[in-house]
């Protein structure tokens, strides 16, 4: 039977729960298969690009079949978990990731390689829609940055040890296994989520579930708030899925062997795991919208150093990791500050929307940096670009802090 959470009757539990802190515990797993799904991809790139004698823009476009996905998940699939209620829609998004992992270690083209990229993009779209909705509000108010926060970090969590898993097996298995086992992993959370999540649909505090949709998002309350949040997302995630798909080539460029390339990549998930975690424990006491420009700043900063210093192995490994805990650290501190900015009944909707609005950003980037990469644009140059839309989104995250105050329209 699947268990009933405090969000079933729009009111968040004064302390944690048994059950609140399995449910969150729950999607951080989920979130961690979803590091695996999108990560894998970075780390087996350079083998893909030799197996199949295709170059950086191909490529580009292959990371941008995931976020295309994502867009198409997060817009149209996510917003059903505020009509149907959390649990359908987190156990069809995970159907949809494992369906197309699994299928990916049979692909012999590009184009079907493509499709199925997109297939479970639209599975991880809606999932993050919905767990971050789901932990906001099975959390106590005042450590829902918290847990919105921790359930981010198991993204980041899983990507180290993808990276690490990667480099001692891909050279042994070859890169259609690795995709096949990514797959199993996403298989092994669909039993946990039957018995755990509810069925409930999320209602106002007067007991109406309310099914505005998306005009919702732009009601006088919430314009300025939804269309700050879009440009967070849309510029954050322009610069985040650049370094993600890219890290592990961007440090064979910078002097690195294909493993210690790999190692390098796991490092930046290291540090955006530490990075993470980091944010959500500061975030109890500090206000989201002075610490996460912060971290982007010095993000902002650190690019700059690795791109333009020439450095040995240890100090560039050391610095993707120091990108990792400023850059995703800082960036997923953007989502405990959507998850405060809507109503429990639309909250799904406006993640979901702020997932795809910020997608298309995340496709701009991966395939910007390939076409730039491919003409070959010096480093400096290259990191310098992306510190653009950085500071960009820090001025966003800023404003949504700013216009939803403390608690926003979340309670």
């Amino acid at each position: 039977m699947a268990v009933t959470t405090p969000a079933a009757s729009g009111a968040a539990p004064a302390n944690w729960t048994t059950r609140a802190i399995a449910v969150v515990a729950l999607c951080f797993a989920i979130n961690m298969a979803d590091g695996i799904d999108v990560t894998i991809l970075s780390f087996i790139a350079p083998r893909i690009q030799s197996d199949w004698a295709i170059g950086a823009d191909t490529m580009g476009t292959l990371f941008s079949a995931g976020l295309l996905g994502m867009a198409i998940g997060g817009m149209f699939i996510a917003p059903l978990a505020d009509r149907f209620g959390r649990r359908r829609i987190i156990l069809a998004a995970l159907a949809l990731m494992s369906c197309g992992m699994l299928a990916s270690g049979f692909v012999e083209t590009v184009s079907q390689l493509f499709a199925l990229r997109v297939l479970v993009g639209a599975g991880i779209g809606t999932v993050l829609a919905a767990m971050a909705a789901l932990a906001s509000e099975s959390a106590p108010d005042r450590h829902r940055n918290l847990a919105v926060g921790l359930v981010q970090a198991g993204y980041p969590f899983a990507a180290v040890f993808t990276g690490l898993i990667v480099a001692r097996l891909l050279p042994v298995y070859g890169w259609h296994a690795l995709l096949v086992g990514a797959g199993a992993i996403t298989v092994v959370l669909f039993p946990l989520a039957w018995v755990l999540l509810s069925d409930a649909v999320p209602q106002s505090h007067d007991g109406e579930v309310r099914q505005a949709g998306v005009a919702s998002l732009f009601s006088p309350l919430l314009r300025a708030r939804t269309l700050a949040l879009w440009g967070a997302v849309f510029f954050g995630l322009m610069v985040l899925y650049f370094i993600v798909s890219w890290i592990t080539k961007l440090a064979i460029e910078a002097g690195l062997s294909e493993t210690d390339g790999i190692y390098a990549g796991a490092l930046y998930n290291l540090g955006a795991f530490t990075g993470t975690v980091t944010m959500s424990l500061l975030a109890v006491r500090l206000p989201l919208g002075k610490l996460v420009p912060a971290m982007l700043c010095g993000a902002a900063a650190a690019m700059l150093w690795f791109g333009s210093v020439p450095m040995g192995v240890a100090a560039t490994m050391g610095t993707a990791f120091l990108i990792g805990v400023l850059l995703q650290g800082g960036y997923n501190g953007v989502w405990p500050l959507a998850a405060g900015t809507y109503p429990s009944p639309v909250r799904a909707t406006g993640i979901g929307w702020a997932i795809g609005i910020g997608r298309s950003g995340a496709i701009v980037g991966p395939w910007a940096g390939g076409q730039l990469m491919a003409a070959k644009v010096a480093l400096p140059v290259l990191f310098a670009a992306y510190c653009v839309p950085l500071l960009a989104c820090a001025v966003c995250a800023f404003m949504v802090q700013r216009l939803s105050g403390e608690v926003g329209g979340a309670k």
